[in-house]
């Protein structure tokens, strides 16, 4: 395992290492493997990476130290926006942050990349000494990171990488099992005599307790309202806890909102599910 602090300083007269990268590859410094950025697949369902902070110890003159993160072939989920990649900054990583990467293409992946504010307030990366160390231990991978303000220097930005799949929202235990019963079949009842407004209002308190069947039939009445939006986060829940009809559902609704590659994934994990004879 190489250590960041054997590697932390050069007074080397080298080029820049931004300067020496061909590609994503890494280099070979001073023994040492150097990368422009950590790049890992996901695969096709929600993924969700933690960054951990353990140390910082910025230069004069950097105001900032962070991690870029960027997805390819996906999102990440942030306060309910969909980007493309987001800045974690070193103080939302100090008691460890949980980002969930949704993907919307079967070669999803994503990408980190050390990134600094600099004395203007400007935020910085891919240039000077910038690149990382990478060593693995029984946590996960630490990233070992010096920003391009002077030479380089591995113990600037130490932080854990660790990816692992979303796990669906919990079932509630028994208990509140038997009262989100009681609310969805009397949604079932209302929803029979024609009053959809209040089976409505009965399947959100139930699916707001995690009952699948009941986001299941919000999301139908709402997919008939068109209220797309709504439909496609009720039917996501419902999928996420493995319902065929959900998937289908979810399907049709991303299709319909103009997102065909995850209505794709969706179908092939509904086909996924289909038995062989």
């Amino acid at each position: 395992m190489t250590s960041s602090h054997q590697y932390a300083v050069s007074t080397s007269a080298e080029p820049p290492l931004a300067h020496r990268y061909d590609s994503v590859e890494p280099l070979t410094w001073n023994g040492a493997k150097v990368y422009p950025l950590h790049a890992e697949a996901i695969g096709l369902f929600p993924t969700t990476v933690t960054l951990t902070l353990r140390s910082t110890a910025p230069r004069r003159g950097v105001r900032g130290l962070g991690m870029g993160l960027a997805v390819e072939g996906g999102h990440v989920v942030l306060n309910d926006r969909r980007l493309s990649g987001v800045d974690v900054w070193s103080d939302a990583m100090a008691g460890g942050i949980e980002l969930r990467i949704c993907p919307t293409e079967s070669d999803a992946a994503i990408s980190l990349t050390p990134v600094w504010v600099d004395e203007f307030g400007d935020v910085v990366s891919w240039s000077g000494n910038y690149g990382m160390l990478i060593t693995r231990e029984r946590s996960g991978l630490v990233l070992h990171c010096s920003t391009g303000v002077g030479p380089p220097d591995f113990t600037e930005l130490v932080v854990e990488f660790a990816t692992a799949p979303t796990p669906p929202d919990p079932i509630p235990p028994a208990d509140a099992g038997r009262y989100t019963g009681a609310l969805y079949e009397l949604g079932v009842a209302m929803h029979h005599r024609g009053d959809d407004q209040q089976a409505c209002q009965l399947w959100r308190q139930a699916a707001d307790s995690g009952h699948v069947a009941a986001c299941y039939d919000l999301a139908v009445v709402l997919l008939r309202l068109g209220q797309l939006a709504e439909a496609e986060q009720w039917w996501r829940i419902a999928a996420g806890h493995g319902d065929a009809r959900a998937m289908a559902g979810l399907a049709e609704v991303l299709d319909r909102r103009g997102n065909p590659a995850e209505a794709r994934i969706w179908r092939a994990a509904l086909d996924a599910q289909s038995p062989t004879y």
